[in-house]
C-alpha cells in the first residue's frame, strides 16, 4: 500500500528512526487538528502550527467494545457510537477548515524492521520487494495492506529499513468513524509513532512504554536510532495485566541486552488507560525494569496556554499531540 501519497510520512522523524538514508515513501504534513481514536475514548486537538502550541483540546467517553484494536479484524463494531463522540469532541475542540491527522491504535498495525542488502532506486519496485518481505508479519494477504516504510540504517551492503503496514479495510474504517471532521486526513500515524519525538537524543538506550487499554506498547530507541518495536495485546482483566505487562517489559529487556546489545539508561512511561488499576501497573513495571518510570520530556510549552480543565485533559491523553508539534523542529 501506498498511502495514496497522504500517509505516515517519517522525513521529519528521521532523528527519532535513524540517519541512514532518505528513502521514505511521503513528506510529512503537519496537521492543524488532530484526531486520536483508542479504545474507551476520542481524543482531539486544534494545533498551532506556526507557533507550536496545543490551542484546544478535548476527549470523549468511548463504550467497552465500541473500538477493538485488531491488525485484521474489524476493529469498530459500533460506528454509530464512534462517528457520534468523534463529532461531539471536535465541535468542542474546533476543527473547521483544519488540515487533519488521523491517529490510530498501535494494534491495528503491523511495523516491523527488515533487513535488505540493497533497494531498488524505483520507488515501485522498492515497495514491491518491501511488502513480499512483509508477508510473513501480516495475518491477511500483501494486496490488502496499504504500506509505509523508510530506511533507518546504511551500511555498506546492508539496509535496515522500518515498515508500517494496515489492513485497507481497517484503515477504511477509521477513516469512516471520523463524523463531524470535514475532509479525509493529510496525515494517518499510529499513535506511539507520533509520541517518538519526544524522546530525548543521546547514545544511550531509552525504553518508551506506551500503555493504551487493550495494548502495551515497547519501543527502544539507542543512538538516535530506532532499535526495536513491539505491540501486545491486553486482555481486560486488571490482575492478568499486571502480570503480563510484566513478563512483556522482561522480554523487551532481556532482547536489548542479549540480542541488541542496548543498555537502557531511562524508562519513559506513558499511561492513556483509564480506571483505578494504573497505579499499579506503574508499580509492577517499576519494579520490573529495576529503573524510575519516567514522564516524558517536553522541553517546549506546547499547552501552557490551555484552561485548567483542558491542561489536564492533555496532561492525561495529549502527549502523541505534543509528539506532533515536537517534529515540527
Amino acid at each position: 500500500m501506498d498511502m495514496d501519497g497522504r500517509y505516515m510520512d517519517w522525513s521529519n522523524l528521521k532523528k527519532r528512526l535513524g540517519r541512514g538514508g532518505r528513502a521514505q515513501t511521503n513528506h510529512f504534513v503537519a496537521p492543524t487538528f488532530a484526531l486520536d481514536l483508542e479504545p474507551g475514548f476520542v481524543a482531539a486537538a486544534r494545533l498551532s502550527t506556526s507557533k507550536r502550541v496545543v490551542q484546544s483540546v478535548g476527549v470523549g467517553e468511548l463504550s467497552a467494545g465500541a473500538l477493538t484494536p485488531s491488525a485484521n479484524k474489524s476493529n469498530i463494531s459500533d460506528a454509530a457510537a464512534v462517528r457520534r463522540t468523534v463529532s461531539e469532541v471536535a465541535q468542542k475542540v474546533g476543527s473547521s477548515g483544519s488540515r487533519v491527522g488521523l491517529l490510530i491504535p498501535d494494534a491495528a498495525a503491523r511495523i516491523a524492521l527488515l533487513q535488505f542488502e540493497t533497494l531498488p532506486d524505483d520507488h515501485q519496485e522498492a515497495e514491491t520487494l518491501v511488502l513480499w518481505r512483509m508477508r510473513e508479519f501480516l495475518p491477511y494477504t500483501p494486496e490488502e495492506a496499504r504500506l509505509t516504510f523508510q530506511v533507518v540504517a546504511r551500511q555498506p551492503g546492508s539496509l535496515e529499513v522500518l515498515v508500517v503496514a494496515v489492513r485497507g479495510s481497517v484503515l477504511a474504517e477509521y477513516e469512516a468513524g471520523m463524523g463531524g471532521v470535514n475532509g479525509a486526513p493529510a496525515l494517518v500515524l499510529p499513535a506511539s509513532v507520533a509520541i517518538l519525538p519526544l524522546l530525548p537524543e543521546g547514545e544511550g538506550g531509552q525504553l518508551l512504554l506506551h500503555l493504551c487499554t487493550g495494548a502495551l506498547t515497547a519501543v527502544v530507541v539507542a543512538a538516535n536510532r530506532l532499535r526495536y518495536w513491539r505491540t501486545r495485546a491486553l486482555g481486560d482483566d486488571l490482575q492478568a495485566n499486571l502480570a503480563e505487562v510484566a513478563r512483556e517489559t522482561s522480554r523487551v529487556l532481556a532482547t536489548c541486552q542479549d540480542n541488541l546489545g542496548v543498555q537502557i539508561e531511562n524508562v519513559w512511561y506513558c499511561d492513556r488507560t483509564s480506571g483505578e488499576g494504573r497505579p499499579a501497573i506503574a508499580q509492577a513495571l517499576a519494579q520490573t525494569v529495576g529503573h524510575d518510570l519516567r514522564s516524558l520530556p517536553v522541553k517546549f510549552l506546547p499547552a501552557s496556554g490551555l484552561p485548567s480543565g483542558q491542561l489536564e485533559v492533555f496532561e492525561r491523553f495529549g502527549m502523541p499531540f505534543a509528539g506532533l508539534l515536537a517534529n515540527l523542529n
